[in-house]
């Protein structure tokens, strides 16, 4: 095997020099594997393609954070140990050392994949028994996922600093800082938010038809956000009640109901503000508000500038945001906002 050899689709971060960026084909994509410091990642993109990748075996264990942006059916395990991912969804693998990672794409649509990869002996935690999940997950000794019963979803945070670290250009003496700096952000922001899921009583105590009514629900908002929705006519189509679809809700997606509905309705009125090119008027209309003013309000509160300001500005679109994401029916997972 040659040091990047695409026969078998296998790949390896441990050969990068630092700041040193390697691009290989697939079938029908690109990876791309870059080293940052401490940090390594990993863009995997696919084209409509059935796909396989093998990550290969390094000499000492790793930390690697998942987040999907696009497509469904990506299965990605080692050691036995496998999860399936959607868009809008991360997770955190441990790999000890002598293990390959695979990851299967048998998506029917393009995919979006971001892995940051760390050595577990470069992580300077101090983590105390408060911690008892992320603990015992950087003491395992074999493969193993941070999360066990349900991935987590892609808050803002993590979106916004996923584009900028793919996308984001400094002058040259300072890029590598740069990209440091928003690699660490990223795993720490991940962390922070998987710890304080992890904790969740509600969330471990959810049967499987209660989960099941939750998704329900976000997939209603996610699928129409300009339709009218209320919590009691929410609550009542998926056999509920009021209280227990708000407190359920809240611990699977970090967000309330209709917190993940602005956020629902925001992104499509981004994306066809930039896509479409349409007034605001039209956009308002499009993503459930009647009036214009009302809607440019809600958009300032959420992105912090007003909606007739977007098209001058450099705003990069999540993949899994766009109309296509729309389009296609694929599963998608808005935001835990931190």
């Amino acid at each position: 095997m040659t040091e990047f050899s695409s026969e078998r689709d296998e790949f390896t971060h441990g050969l990068l020099a630092d700041g040193g960026v390697h691009k290989e084909a697939l079938k029908e994509g690109t990876v791309t594997i870059s080293r940052f410091g401490v940090f390594s990642y990993y863009q995997i993109s696919t084209f409509y393609a059935v796909d396989r990748c093998r990550i290969v075996a390094q000499p000492r264990p790793e930390v690697r954070l998942i987040f999907v942006s696009k497509g469904q059916h990506i299965h990605i395990g080692c050691d036995g140990e496998t999860k399936s991912f959607s868009a809008g969804e991360s997770n955190c693998l441990l790999v000890i050392e002598g293990c390959t990672q695979d990851v299967v794409i048998q998506s029917d649509g393009a995919v979006e994949l971001f892995m940051l990869v760390v050595g577990l002996s470069d992580i300077s935690l101090p983590i105390a028994d408060s911690q008892p999940r992320l603990l015992d997950f950087l003491k395992a000794k074999s493969c193993t996922w941070l999360l066990d019963e349900l991935n987590m979803v892609l808050g803002m945070r993590k979106i916004g600093v996923i584009q900028q670290i793919l996308h984001e250009k400094k002058p040259t003496y300072l890029q590598a800082a740069y990209m440091q700096l928003k690699l660490a952000e990223l795993f720490v922001l991940f962390l922070e938010k998987a710890d304080k899921l992890g904790s969740s009583e509600v969330l471990t105590q959810l049967r499987p038809d209660e989960l099941e009514r939750v998704r329900k629900v976000r997939d209603m908002l996610r699928d129409d956000p300009a339709a009218s929705y209320s919590l009691v006519g929410l609550a009542h189509t998926v056999g509920t009640n009021e209280t227990t679809l708000k407190t359920h809700f809240k611990a699977v997606y970090g967000v309330t109901v209709f917190g993940y509905l602005t956020a629902c309705r925001m992104e499509r009125a981004k994306t066809l503000l930039v896509k479409e090119n349409l007034k605001v008027a039209v956009v308002a209309q499009e993503v459930g508000y009647k009036y214009a003013s009302h809607f440019s309000a809600a958009f300032r509160k959420y992105f912090g500038y007003l909606p007739t300001k977007l098209l001058r500005m450099v705003v990069s679109v999540p993949a899994y945001l766009s109309t296509a994401a729309f389009s296609e029916g694929n599963y998608l997972s808005l935001p835990l906002l931190i």
